[in-house]
């Protein structure tokens, strides 16, 4: 039990976050995100966060953002159930996108189909297919 239970500690992070390499620069790669977005029926792109700006007053960093998103279509399955409104905490979902020291931008997910299948129901249906839609979006800018 106590072997399972590491095993689970020390695996979930790289299977709840994931990351891929952009084949583009820190403003291509949100601009490009932005337009695949765009082209997914519904998705929205609320705020674009800037936190080398926000933080610049504690230290100079690297371009660091995220970009907060929404399916209105895919929230309103969710929220119709008054038990799965819970999920509101991971509501609206993000991409994080971000330099490393070398120059090299990466964009970052949750993995929102996994998070969905720990709840079951309308949830992982629904966010089963939010996550391979940001799959397809995030796919637009990996490097290959």
């Amino acid at each position: 039990m106590l072997l399972m239970g590491l095993i689970v500690w020390f695996t979930m992070p790289s299977l709840m976050l994931i990351t891929h390499k952009s084949s583009r620069g820190y403003d291509d790669t949100v601009a490009v995100l932005g337009e695949a977005l765009q082209k997914k029926q519904d998705w929205r792109v609320l705020t674009v966060n800037d936190y080398q700006k926000t933080t610049a007053s504690f230290g100079a960093m690297e371009r660091v953002g995220s970009m907060n998103i929404c399916n209105p279509r895919y929230a309103s399955k969710i929220l119709a159930n008054d038990a799965d409104r819970g999920v509101t905490a991971f509501m609206p979902l993000a991409l994080g996108v971000y330099e490393d020291k070398k120059g090299q931008v990466y964009v970052s997910q949750l993995n929102v189909g996994l998070l969905g299948m720990m709840f079951g129901g309308t949830i992982a249906e629904v966010m089963g297919m939010a996550g391979r839609d940001l799959n397809e979006v995030v796919a637009s800018v990996a490097a290959r």
